[in-house]
């Protein structure tokens, strides 16, 4: 397998686990990011904090403050909010 067909493996099942983190979240959570009417600096806000805590995860700083979130699940979460997004363009676009 070449080195590209393997990175396109990788993105696959990266894919598949947003997905899943997804579908989990949506169901604990509820679907209001997309039926709670929210404006796009709201939407923002949601990543900017995502954003603040990647922050905290390079700098070092109150590492015991997030004791169940890896910085790997803080990545993930930030793209499930991007693609969150990308599906509301595509609607408003529609």
């Amino acid at each position: 397998m070449d080195k590209y067909k393997k990175k396109e493996e990788e993105f696959k099942k990266i894919c598949e686990e947003l997905l899943e983190q997804f579908s989990k979240k949506n169901k604990h959570y509820g679907n209001d990011f997309f039926e709670g009417g929210y404006c796009d600096l709201e939407r923002w806000m949601s990543v900017r904090r995502k954003v603040a805590r990647l922050q905290t995860f390079y700098s070092g700083e109150n590492k015991e403050s997030l004791p169940d979130e890896t910085l790997l699940d803080t990545w993930k979460d930030l793209a499930i909010y991007c693609i969150m997004e990308l599906i509301l363009k595509g609607e408003k676009s529609d």
